[in-house]
């Protein structure tokens, strides 16, 4: 069966859907779902991705996606593998979660990106979990409508900006937008979403046919455009002197710590890994991701450890 086409480029906007296979839960507990928004905040230090709004139901989860300097695939991918391997190893299970490949319409930003926001944050309010969606705790809504600080990987400011320039006339008049709208973002959404593919105006889908999909060049099977420019790679010798900088005295957890990262900032594969530290077989490259995984989850000191290694990392790459 051929992939669903998806067109990648820098500032695109996609509405990123993904389900559990045979609609199984994704999320067992509300400790899945903060460890989920653990690696969006991951995935926006790593690949700049930014994201406007989000919700996280028990077998699915939606999410605006904004793409200034990776591919969406790349983001989605590191996203999903590294809650898959979580959620695997907290719960003892194997085999995948997820049920096939994550859709992602790409979204016209100006004209409907507010509409697929509406559509997000009205997702338990449609399935019948509260009245209201400020009731809803694993969502954006509330950073959108309330007091609350937004995390810094959330940017509620775009889609606010549509509404008003002045913040708090903005979340009354959104509020007033996704109340309002209850009931229909479904239908809104359908009427206006085109070859399941993007989400905008007839002026929009003709500019991207004509900008991005050539027939005669595309690939049958998946046509797909990427025009990124890629971050400078961290290499393994750069992972482990930062490594090296912060830990020196356990040998064991600096040779750990380096290989976790080596792992998820670096395109080498595990046997590379294995080589680069020696005396390891690449299994054992997958092993200790998940045990130093499990640790960051209980322990808070190496949370905090971890984040400030990742953001040196990240720092290399720009």
């Amino acid at each position: 069966m051929a992939r669903q086409l998806r067109i990648e480029f820098p500032g695109a906007f996609y509405h990123a859907i993904q389900r559990g296979i045979e609609r199984k839960n994704i999320f067992a507990s509300d400790k899945d779902k903060d460890r989920f928004l653990s690696y969006l905040n991951a995935a926006h230090l790593s690949y700049g991705a930014v994201f406007h709004s989000y919700v996280l139901m028990d077998n699915h989860y939606h999410l605006i996606v904004e793409t200034p300097s990776a591919p969406l695939s790349k983001i989605m991918h590191y996203i999903d593998t590294a809650y898959v391997a979580y959620f695997n190893t907290k719960y003892k299970r194997t085999g995948p979660l997820y049920q096939g490949r994550f859709k992602a319409p790409l979204v016209e930003q100006d004209g409907y990106l507010h509409y697929v926001s509406c559509y997000i944050h009205l997702n338990p309010v449609r399935a019948g979990i509260v009245r209201s969606p400020e009731e809803y705790t694993y969502s954006s809504y509330n950073a959108f409508v309330s007091n609350i600080e937004a995390p810094h990987w959330l940017n509620t400011g775009y889609i606010l900006s549509m509404f008003s320039e002045k913040t708090s006339e903005a979340k009354n008049l959104y509020k007033q937008f996704v109340m309002g709208n209850i009931g229909k973002e479904k239908e809104i959404l359908d009427q206006n979403t085109k070859d399941g593919f993007l989400i905008g105006s007839k002026d929009f889908f003709t500019s991207i046919k004509e900008k991005f999909i050539n027939p005669r060049k595309a690939e049958p099977e998946f046509p797909v455009l990427r025009q990124f420019k890629a971050r400078k790679d961290t290499s393994m010798e750069q992972i482990k002197a930062i490594v090296e900088r912060r830990i020196n005295n356990d040998k064991k957890l600096r040779r750990s710590l380096s290989i976790y990262l080596s792992r998820k900032y670096t395109q080498k594969t595990l046997n590379e890994i294995a080589d680069f530290y020696g005396g390891i077989q690449y299994s054992a490259v997958s092993q200790i991701w998940r045990r130093i995984e499990m640790r960051r989850e209980n322990d808070k000191v190496m949370a905090k450890l971890l984040l400030e290694l990742e953001t040196e990392i990240v720092e290399c790459q720009v």
